[in-house]
Protein backbone atom coordinates (compact mmCIF):
# COMPACT_ATOMS: atom_id res chain seq x y z
CA UNK A 1 0.00 0.00 0.00
CA UNK A 2 3.03 2.30 0.88
CA UNK A 3 4.33 2.03 -2.81
CA UNK A 4 1.13 2.45 -4.29
CA UNK A 5 0.55 5.89 -2.56
CA UNK A 6 4.08 6.47 -3.15
CA UNK A 7 3.53 5.89 -6.63
CA UNK A 8 0.33 8.26 -6.90
CA UNK A 9 2.10 11.15 -5.09
CA UNK A 10 5.30 10.67 -7.74
CA UNK A 11 3.06 10.51 -10.46
CA UNK A 12 0.20 13.48 -9.56
CA UNK A 13 2.30 16.01 -7.53
CA UNK A 14 5.77 15.59 -7.70
CA UNK A 15 5.82 14.74 -11.54
CA UNK A 16 4.14 17.85 -12.79
CA UNK A 17 6.46 19.77 -10.20
CA UNK A 18 9.08 18.32 -12.01
CA UNK A 19 8.24 18.84 -15.50
CA UNK A 20 7.48 22.27 -14.91
CA UNK A 21 10.84 22.93 -13.47
CA UNK A 22 12.79 21.41 -16.03
CA UNK A 23 10.45 23.38 -18.63
CA UNK A 24 11.33 26.43 -17.02
CA UNK A 25 14.88 25.87 -16.73
CA UNK A 26 14.84 24.63 -20.36
CA UNK A 27 13.31 27.96 -21.36
CA UNK A 28 15.65 30.20 -19.57
CA UNK A 29 18.44 28.46 -20.97
CA UNK A 30 17.18 29.26 -24.67
CA UNK A 31 17.03 32.76 -23.57
CA UNK A 32 20.00 34.67 -23.93
CA UNK A 33 20.18 38.28 -22.26
CA UNK A 34 20.52 40.70 -25.26
CA UNK A 35 23.27 42.67 -23.59
CA UNK A 36 25.37 39.85 -23.03
CA UNK A 37 25.15 38.67 -26.53
CA UNK A 38 25.48 42.21 -27.92
CA UNK A 39 28.34 42.45 -26.26
CA UNK A 40 29.85 39.34 -27.08
CA UNK A 41 29.20 39.56 -31.11
CA UNK A 42 30.58 43.64 -30.77
CA UNK A 43 34.05 42.03 -29.12
CA UNK A 44 34.13 39.60 -32.18
CA UNK A 45 34.08 42.18 -34.89
CA UNK A 46 36.10 44.61 -32.90
CA UNK A 47 39.14 42.19 -32.96
CA UNK A 48 38.54 41.53 -36.48
CA UNK A 49 38.94 44.91 -37.36
CA UNK A 50 41.73 45.28 -34.92
CA UNK A 51 43.48 42.79 -36.44
CA UNK A 52 42.66 44.17 -40.01
CA UNK A 53 44.28 48.25 -38.88
CA UNK A 54 47.21 46.29 -38.07
CA UNK A 55 47.56 44.11 -40.49
CA UNK A 56 47.07 46.75 -43.42
CA UNK A 57 49.17 49.75 -41.36
CA UNK A 58 45.12 51.42 -41.87
CA UNK A 59 44.63 55.05 -40.72
CA UNK A 60 40.77 53.69 -40.41
CA UNK A 61 38.69 50.43 -40.75
CA UNK A 62 34.96 50.72 -40.01
CA UNK A 63 32.04 48.69 -40.80
CA UNK A 64 28.95 50.03 -41.37
CA UNK A 65 25.13 48.28 -41.42
CA UNK A 66 22.23 48.98 -43.30
CA UNK A 67 18.90 49.72 -41.47
CA UNK A 68 15.37 51.11 -41.53
CA UNK A 69 15.50 54.71 -41.11
CA UNK A 70 11.75 55.25 -40.81
CA UNK A 71 9.00 55.58 -43.60
CA UNK A 72 8.12 57.62 -46.40
CA UNK A 73 4.79 59.96 -46.31
CA UNK A 74 2.19 59.22 -47.43
CA UNK A 75 2.73 55.21 -48.80
CA UNK A 76 4.80 54.44 -45.37
CA UNK A 77 7.32 52.63 -47.66
CA UNK A 78 10.75 52.04 -45.42
CA UNK A 79 13.62 54.89 -45.87
CA UNK A 80 16.91 52.67 -46.21
CA UNK A 81 19.77 54.09 -44.54
CA UNK A 82 23.08 53.00 -42.94
CA UNK A 83 25.09 53.81 -40.07
CA UNK A 84 28.66 53.31 -38.73
CA UNK A 85 28.70 50.90 -36.13
CA UNK A 86 32.47 49.76 -35.58
CA UNK A 87 35.01 52.02 -35.79
CA UNK A 88 38.91 51.81 -35.57
CA UNK A 89 41.28 54.80 -35.93
CA UNK A 90 45.30 55.37 -35.98
CA UNK A 91 46.59 57.64 -32.94
CA UNK A 92 46.42 60.66 -35.44
CA UNK A 93 43.20 59.87 -37.62
CA UNK A 94 40.03 62.10 -36.73
CA UNK A 95 37.02 59.19 -36.13
CA UNK A 96 34.26 59.73 -38.86
CA UNK A 97 31.75 57.35 -37.16
CA UNK A 98 29.82 60.36 -34.95
CA UNK A 99 29.14 61.82 -38.60
CA UNK A 100 27.91 59.19 -40.32
CA UNK A 101 24.88 57.55 -38.32
CA UNK A 102 21.31 57.30 -39.98
CA UNK A 103 22.72 58.93 -43.35
CA UNK A 104 19.96 57.61 -45.92
CA UNK A 105 21.08 55.36 -48.94
CA UNK A 106 20.33 58.12 -51.40
CA UNK A 107 23.15 60.60 -50.38
CA UNK A 108 25.89 57.67 -52.19
CA UNK A 109 24.31 56.20 -54.88
CA UNK A 110 27.48 55.71 -57.03
CA UNK A 111 29.18 54.04 -53.86
CA UNK A 112 26.04 51.56 -52.92
CA UNK A 113 25.59 51.31 -56.70
CA UNK A 114 29.22 49.64 -57.14
CA UNK A 115 29.75 48.14 -54.06
CA UNK A 116 26.12 46.12 -54.92
CA UNK A 117 27.33 44.98 -58.53
CA UNK A 118 30.98 44.27 -58.10
CA UNK A 119 31.16 43.80 -54.49
CA UNK A 120 34.27 46.24 -54.09
CA UNK A 121 35.24 49.76 -54.20
CA UNK A 122 38.98 50.53 -55.16
CA UNK A 123 40.42 53.87 -54.86
CA UNK A 124 44.75 54.12 -54.67
CA UNK A 125 44.54 57.41 -55.17
CA UNK A 126 41.04 59.91 -54.96
CA UNK A 127 40.70 61.92 -58.36
CA UNK A 128 37.83 64.53 -58.37
CA UNK A 129 35.16 63.02 -60.49
CA UNK A 130 36.32 59.93 -59.93
CA UNK A 131 35.78 58.88 -56.16
CA UNK A 132 32.40 57.53 -56.64
CA UNK A 133 30.66 60.02 -54.51
CA UNK A 134 32.53 60.06 -51.47
CA UNK A 135 34.67 63.11 -51.29
CA UNK A 136 32.52 64.02 -47.85
CA UNK A 137 34.31 60.97 -46.40
CA UNK A 138 37.80 61.55 -48.15
CA UNK A 139 38.14 65.69 -48.30
CA UNK A 140 37.43 66.87 -44.70
CA UNK A 141 39.31 63.73 -42.94
CA UNK A 142 42.71 63.73 -45.15
CA UNK A 143 41.83 60.08 -46.70
CA UNK A 144 44.20 59.88 -49.52
CA UNK A 145 43.31 55.90 -50.26
CA UNK A 146 40.08 54.71 -49.69
CA UNK A 147 39.09 50.50 -50.15
CA UNK A 148 35.86 49.16 -49.37
CA UNK A 149 34.12 45.30 -49.70
CA UNK A 150 30.23 44.37 -49.37
CA UNK A 151 29.51 42.36 -46.46
CA UNK A 152 26.88 39.96 -47.16
CA UNK A 153 25.13 37.63 -45.24
CA UNK A 154 24.62 33.61 -45.20
CA UNK A 155 22.18 34.05 -47.80
CA UNK A 156 24.01 36.54 -50.44
CA UNK A 157 22.20 39.34 -48.83
CA UNK A 158 23.70 42.80 -48.78
CA UNK A 159 23.91 43.85 -45.05
CA UNK A 160 26.85 46.44 -45.03
CA UNK A 161 30.30 47.42 -45.96
CA UNK A 162 33.82 47.06 -44.35
CA UNK A 163 35.89 50.15 -45.27
CA UNK A 164 39.74 50.88 -45.12
CA UNK A 165 41.46 53.92 -45.31
CA UNK A 166 44.61 55.51 -45.40
CA UNK A 167 45.83 59.08 -44.62
CA UNK A 168 48.76 58.60 -47.15
CA UNK A 169 48.65 56.72 -50.55
CA UNK A 170 48.65 53.07 -50.42
CA UNK A 171 48.01 50.41 -53.16
CA UNK A 172 46.75 46.74 -51.88
CA UNK A 173 48.53 44.05 -52.94
CA UNK A 174 46.93 40.96 -54.51
CA UNK A 175 47.52 38.79 -50.53
CA UNK A 176 45.76 42.27 -48.83
CA UNK A 177 43.24 42.06 -51.06
CA UNK A 178 42.79 38.49 -49.97
CA UNK A 179 42.97 39.39 -46.42
CA UNK A 180 40.87 41.87 -46.59
CA UNK A 181 38.23 39.56 -48.13
CA UNK A 182 38.76 37.28 -45.67
CA UNK A 183 37.86 39.44 -42.91
CA UNK A 184 34.94 40.80 -44.83
CA UNK A 185 33.49 37.09 -44.67
CA UNK A 186 33.93 36.89 -41.12
CA UNK A 187 32.38 39.97 -40.32
CA UNK A 188 29.70 38.97 -42.55
CA UNK A 189 29.56 35.78 -40.64
CA UNK A 190 29.47 37.28 -37.30
CA UNK A 191 26.89 40.24 -38.50
CA UNK A 192 24.83 37.34 -39.97
CA UNK A 193 25.08 35.17 -36.72
CA UNK A 194 23.87 37.72 -34.16
CA UNK A 195 21.22 39.57 -36.11
CA UNK A 196 19.65 35.81 -37.13
CA UNK A 197 19.74 35.13 -33.32
CA UNK A 198 16.32 34.44 -31.90
CA UNK A 199 15.20 38.00 -29.84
Amino acid sequence: MFTTISVALITAVIGPIMVTWAKKKFETQEKKNPLDEAIQANSLVDEQIDFLMNELDADRVWVAQFHNGGHFYPTGKSIQKFSIFYEKCAYDAVSIMHTFQNVPCSLFPKALSALHKDGEINVPTFVDGEDYDLSSISKPYGTKSFYMISLDDLKGRFIGALAVSFNKEKKLEKEDWIFLRQKAGVIGTLLDEYLSSPK
